[in-house]
């Protein structure tokens, strides 16, 4: 993965510039609040010109197009969701027209007055197209698809379904549910938290007998085949990148689920964390992601002289021991009660699943 530069002032005043030639910041987390210091996360190459349509040719993939003009191919979610006509990522084709940027990128023009460079690579919109989470309070009002008036075992778009919902769920008619079912345990990291559910498409409640507790809905969107016996929930899908908005307070965090069923996650990429509303989270707060320890003696199966070394190891400390150190920054895209969902801006190291994340007041 290519690293991006990203410097960041943590003071009162915002976010400054830092001299490409002299990266000088601070030389950690706290050294740069307490002294009002840059801090300076990763370095490496800017993406170049990007055009505002790029014609697909033969054996193009989303990796290859983000990684040739926005020099990460990590960017690939980003060009996606800027295509919602592409229902899967491994699906373009030849003179398949596709945008690489976003509507509200803004643009600077060329000192030759020629076309024009973008500014900064922000996407308007983030789509859960496959995936998605559930937390406690989606859980609650979540319901069951219990039958049909279709003579079809499988159900597609505008087929009318019968769904129940518990006693307590806060139904809503006219109100958009996701349909999904539950990823299976083996499928996902041992330490996340919620829900990762597969995604299958959308209905619209029409009305509801809180009598009978069921209420008749109609599918407005079939990513595959609907069966009776899948879930529907108020699952959030769409989330606008707000601007960034200072933060109010000091919050502590874990990242507690991914957004796809793997373990390491890099830019543009949906992470989710376990604090909320009640905490004080809202739109727009950004949130340093942090990593202690030693991950090249995480990664070996024995301790000792069998690995290459000259001299005996050194005692190894707890990992809280260890230096706290920035591996990336996310923003808040939506908030719940007691999660949040952020999106990666910028990282030099794989955001995992357990990882520290901290918000800081007035940053």
């Amino acid at each position: 993965m290519k690293h991006l530069r990203l410097a960041i002032l943590l003071g009162l005043a915002g976010i400054t510039p830092i001299s490409a030639q002299e990266p000088q910041g601070a030389s950690s987390l706290d050294d740069a609040f307490r002294n009002r210091r840059a801090l300076i996360i990763g370095s490496g190459a800017r993406a170049g010109y990007i055009p505002d349509v790029y014609t697909v040719q033969r054996g193009d993939t989303l990796w290859d197009i983000t990684g040739r003009y926005y020099g990460n191919p990590y960017e690939w979610p980003r060009v996606w969701s800027y295509n919602p006509e592409v229902t899967n990522p491994h699906w373009i084709y030849p003179l398949d027209r596709l945008r690489l940027r976003g509507l509200n990128v803004s643009a600077q023009p060329l000192p030759d007055g020629g076309e024009t460079r973008p500014g900064r690579q922000v996407p308007g919109t983030v789509w859960l197209r496959e995936e998605g989470y559930l937390d406690e309070e989606a859980l609650e009002d979540a319901g069951v698809i219990i039958g049909s008036p279709e003579e079809n075992m499988m159900l597609s778009t505008w087929d009318d379904v019968y769904v129940r919902f518990a006693s307590g769920a806060r139904v809503q008619p006219g109100r958009e549910y996701t349909i999904y079912r539950e990823i299976d345990e083996d499928e996902r990291e041992p330490e996340e938290e919620g829900e990762l559910v597969r995604i299958f498409g959308t209905v619209r409640l029409r009305s509801y007998d809180r009598d009978r507790g069921v209420g008749r809905a109609t599918i407005t969107e079939a990513l595959d085949p609907i069966e009776r016996g899948y879930r529907v929930a108020p699952i959030p899908r769409r989330f606008e990148i707000v601007p960034p908005r200072a933060n109010a307070r000091d919050v502590e965090a874990k990242v507690v689920a991914t957004l796809r069923p793997q373990r390491m996650l890099a830019d543009q990429q949906v992470i989710f964390v376990d604090v909320g509303r009640e905490q004080g989270v809202q739109l727009g707060n950004r949130f340093f992601v942090i990593q202690q320890g030693d991950d090249w003696r995480e990664s070996l199966m024995s301790r000792g002289l069998d690995y290459g070394q000259l001299e005996e190891d050194a005692p190894e400390p707890n990992d809280d021991e260890y230096p706290p150190e920035v591996i990336a920054e996310a923003r808040v895209v939506d908030v719940r009660e007691s999660t949040s969902t952020l999106v990666v801006t910028s990282s030099t190291h794989e955001v995992s699943v357990g990882d520290k994340a901290e918000m800081r007041q007035s940053f």
